[in-house]
């Protein structure tokens, strides 16, 4: 029985079966593998889609609040010009955490990373400053270009990441155009008549709740 297999016509079927059965298992593996990465590169895609929103909501928020922040006139206190208060906080970057931002792609992750450090950076810049001086060290105008400047760059973080997903943002009101404002306080330089509001807020008052009081009375 076995000098069968010794034989030509013998090593030829067996030859034949091995084949059969070699291309009958690529030909189902295949569109297995296939199946699986076009499956893994959805996953990736849904993936990244769900990130890119996370950050567009984040960058959003911080261009909202920078734009209260740079037209936000602060309030100084009338028993003491050194100190003053903004109503509007600072903005506040707030990337998701433990995010995989590979799925974004090198050059957008950096960009996004590389703004975050910028706005921390800005933070501890205007904390550097001499507010004892003068003229405050110019704080109020380098804050006002400086997170203009950042939300300009946020919104065409932004914008990018709405195009390359297809996603989008529920609508704004038509008077609430941000990168008109940030545009006009960049051309401008940033907050100039520092002086002459000082003197309007303590004179006429404003509609902004006040933070200090106006007399000594007042105080006590």
């Amino acid at each position: 029985m076995t000098q069968f297999f010794e034989t030509t016509q013998a090593i030829i079927a067996i030859g034949a079966v091995i084949g059969c059965g070699s291309f009958a298992a690529g030909a189902f593996t295949l569109p297995a593998i296939q199946k699986m990465k076009g499956a893994s590169s959805r996953g990736s895609r849904a993936e990244a889609r769900s990130l890119a929103m996370l950050t567009i909501l984040a960058l959003d928020d911080f261009v909202g609040a920078s734009y209260a922040a740079v037209h936000d006139s602060p309030e100084f206190n009338p028993m003491d010009e050194g100190e003053f208060a903004f109503h509007a906080p600072d903005p506040v970057f707030a990337l998701p955490k433990d995010a995989d931002w590979a799925v974004l792609g090198d050059e957008l992750s950096d960009e996004i990373m590389w703004l975050s450090n910028r706005v921390t950076n800005l933070s501890y810049a205007l904390d550097s400053l001499d507010l004892g001086s003068p003229d405050y060290d110019r704080f109020f105008e380098r804050r006002q270009q400086g997170y203009a400047q950042l939300a300009s760059k946020a919104l065409d973080l932004l914008e990018r990441l709405l195009g390359e997903f297809d996603l989008h943002l529920p609508a704004k009101p038509e008077f609430y155009r941000q990168r008109e404002g940030f545009a006009a306080i960049l051309k401008t330089g940033g907050e100039t008549n520092l002086r002459m509001k000082k003197v309007a807020l303590a004179s006429t008052g404003s509609n902004i709740t006040q933070l200090f009081p106006k007399t000594v009375e007042e105080a006590e």
